[in-house]
Parts: C-alpha cells; structure tokens; sequence
C-alpha cells in the first residue's frame, strides 16, 4: 500500500465530511442503525436513540439524580459450549417510592428480536434482573 492510501473493508468507501474521514460500507446496518458519537460523553453510542438516551443520563448523573451509571454492562449467560453473553446499554442506580437505592438495568431497541427475547428472559431467570426496554427509533 503507498503512503496516503487507506485500508477499508471490501465494498467500503472513503468519505470526507467537514475535513473528517468517514468509512462507508455499502452495505446499510440491518436495523439502520446509526452509530453516533456523543460530545458530553465522550463516547460512540450504537443508535441516535441510545445516545440521546445515554446522554440524559449522563445529565441525570451530573444532577445527582442517579449513581454509578455504567456503559455496555455485561453478564455472562453459557460458558459451554459456546460464549453467551447479554450486553445492554445501560446500568445505574436511583431511588425507589421508599427513597432506597435500587438497581436499573436498560436497553435501548429499535427493534425486539426474537434473540434478544430470549437472552432476556434467560437473564431475569439467572440473575433475576429485570431489563427495561426502551423504545427507540434510531
């Protein structure tokens, strides 16, 4: 490759958008899905949707409304013979009617997937979390 070239995945263009290289596959996301950099947070988000929603949040951390807000947290479901995992977008902690401390665990989705039906329920069976979906229309 000579210097000055770029490396993209087959069937991927470079485009320039205000003096920022961006790659586009030619190939749209199956849901449409967007990804989208959010500056308050500092960090890519899956959708438009999970980020408007990761940056109230992040306000709603900021105000002391919620605590120990975390990104993309993880639970392991299988270890054999195959790796399963669930990852949803959002886990934090706010105060119930009684003022106590409770646990949220939230996931952003355009789309329900049969897939994602069942790595849900099989998280509320083995953790006994429940997810909160939220409706979002990337």
């Amino acid at each position: 490759m000579a210097d000055g070239e770029w490396a993209t995945p087959r069937g991927a263009g470079i485009v320039l958008t205000d003096g920022l290289a961006e790659v586009r596959l030619s190939n749209p996301p199956k849901y449409h899905n967007r990804r989208t950099w959010s500056a308050l947070c500092q960090r890519e988000f899956a959708s438009k949707a999970e980020c408007r929603r990761g940056e109230s949040l992040h306000i709603l951390e900021l105000a002391g409304e919620i605590t120990n807000l975390e990104y993309q947290p993880q639970w392991p479901l299988s270890k054999h013979p195959y790796k399963v995992t669930y990852t949803a977008d959002f886990r934090y902690h706010q105060r119930d009617g009684a003022g106590e401390w409770e646990t949220v665990v939230e996931d952003v989705k355009g789309v329900l997937t049969e897939a994602t039906r069942v790595r849900i329920a099989w998280l509320s069976e083995k953790y006994h979390v429940t997810v909160r979906l939220i409706q979002g229309d990337n």
